[in-house]
């Protein structure tokens, strides 16, 4: 890992946001994101250059988060996560104009990066309509490289009928996300069987665990979690389409309610008031599960997932309620009003879910409030890991809690995770993005990857463009 240099960033030195520093906030996340779509292209040119005439079939992220290098071909894997995670952040930046119109200089060629991008969309859609096609109307989690079939890998997640894993809920907001950036019934339609599955899936807890490979015998929140994100991602595109095949007015209506139903069961379900504490897993018979180990897992980047979620859900019901949207727009009517939760919850992670070196763990035991050991490498030793999405989750979470609310605290926990991003995780060997996983108690690099091996081209970017439309909010007022 080469860090990048630290005057290429941005470090807060205060916990405050005046308007300049808003201005050249915004500034900087929109020249970041600029240049991970850039690299993005750079490895899809640098791959087609290596391997001419070998066509990899959807979004290629091969590459060594740690050295950045290539992985041989015989060592490379299709993971549908980041086909769709790609499918569905890409559409959107495009939906919204935030792919720049111009000429770029990559691999020693001009390249479009809208142009680029809008072929890249529909080549990896072309390969995922294909790869649910031959394997029986679903998308396995790894497929190979010269088929697109599931592949034999022992990695790969079992599901039988009834059950998904979270391909399914990435697939979902993939389909959705391009339907409406392309004016695409079909790619949306599939996407809504796709949704309405993981809705049912989710709230009966029949999801498999990516990394059991097995249905999960407690009862956790993420499969719904990432439901609600699938929900909310599409919303937010649908605010920057122009669809006359596509009666949006109802698509908007329906994901309301659904996003609604699905925060009031997380809440409901999974959090303390008294404390804050937001964990994991419950028991069947609804009590927070203590594992074998004796802790009740709470996990930071989740937590940040959903209250960015529920934030975010909650400012479009406001906005419906207001007005802002249109006026016979049908949408829950009740007070959904969860923003002091979500201030509780945050604080929480953000006062405990941090090591002492300075970055989140990927696991805390809300019993103790001490980092668990979650991955033990080949050596045998036992490492506390802090995977590089959760303080990017974290950033957009307080960011959208600070424009909703004004809450001074929203400010202290936005430095401490931008600033923990941008210390610890951007590589230079990749372009800028994030190392995907670090010893949370000594920040070196592990070899570890947190669900797939490829590189990410969601989590970072999705939080840089929320962070980015929090701040441009913040300054129109």
């Amino acid at each position: 890992m080469k860090k990048v240099s630290r005057n290429e960033l941005f470090i807060l030195e205060e916990a405050s946001l005046d308007r300049d520093v808003l201005i050249r906030l915004v500034d900087f996340n929109r020249k970041y994101q600029l240049r991970i779509l850039r690299y993005f292209a750079e490895i899809k040119i640098g791959f087609e250059e290596k391997y001419p005439g070998v066509i990899y079939p959807g979004l290629f992220g091969e590459v060594d988060s740690i050295s950045g290098v290539m992985r041989p071909l015989e060592n490379q894997k299709v993971w549908s996560w980041g086909d769709c995670r790609g499918l569905g952040i890409w559409s959107y930046l495009l939906a919204k104009n935030a792919i720049l119109d111009e000429d770029t200089d990559i691999c020693g060629r001009k390249v479009n990066l809208r142009r680029f991008f809008n072929e890249y969309c529909g080549f990896i859609y072309k390969c995922l309509m294909e790869r649910c096609e031959i394997n029986g109307g679903r998308i396995p989690f790894i497929v190979d490289v010269l088929t697109n079939k599931a592949s034999d890998d022992p990695v790969n997640i079992p599901c039988a009928p009834g059950e998904c894993e979270p391909t399914h809920v990435f697939a979902a907001a993939g389909f959705m996300q391009y339907g409406l950036m392309k004016n695409c019934p079909e790619s949306l339609a599939l996407g809504l069987r796709f949704l309405e599955e993981s809705v049912d899936c989710g709230m009966n807890f029949r999801n498999v665990d990516h990394v059991t490979k097995k249905r999960n015998p407690y009862s956790g929140h993420g499969f719904a979690m990432v439901t609600l994100g699938a929900i909310v991602d599409t919303l937010k595109c649908l605010e920057h389409v122009n669809c006359p095949e596509i009666d949006t007015k109802s698509l908007k209506e329906k994901l309301l309610g659904q996003g609604a139903m699905i925060s009031e069961f997380i809440i409901s379900r999974f959090y303390d008031p008294p404390t804050g504490h937001f964990w994991e897993y419950n028991c069947m018979d609804g009590r927070p599960y203590i594992n074998q180990d004796g802790y009740q897992i709470c996990d930071p980047g989740h937590v940040a997932e959903a209250c960015a979620f529920i934030a975010e859900l909650e400012d479009f019901t406001r906005k419906c309620n207001t007005g802002v949207l249109p006026a016979d727009l049908k949408c829950d009517k009740r007070k959904f009003g969860h923003a002091p939760e979500l201030l509780k919850i945050m604080r929480f992670i953000s006062e405990n879910g941090y090591s002492a070196a300075g970055v989140m763990y990927k696991n805390i035991d809300l019993l103790t409030c001490e980092g668990v050991y979650d991955k033990t490498g080949p050596e045998g030793n036992k490492y506390r890991t802090s995977p590089w999405w959760n303080v990017r989750e974290c950033c957009a979470a307080s960011i959208k809690l600070y424009e909703m609310t004004g809450d001074g605290s929203c400010l202290k926990m936005y430095k401490k995770a931008q600033n923990a991003t941008y210390l610890n995780y951007p590589n230079e060997k990749i372009g800028g993005l994030m190392v995907q996983t670090l010893d949370a108690d000594t920040l070196k690099p592990l070899p570890f990857h947190p669900a797939t091996g490829n590189l990410d081209p969601m989590h970072c970017a999705r939080a840089r463009e929320r962070e980015i439309e929090a701040m441009e909010a913040i300054l129109s007022c």
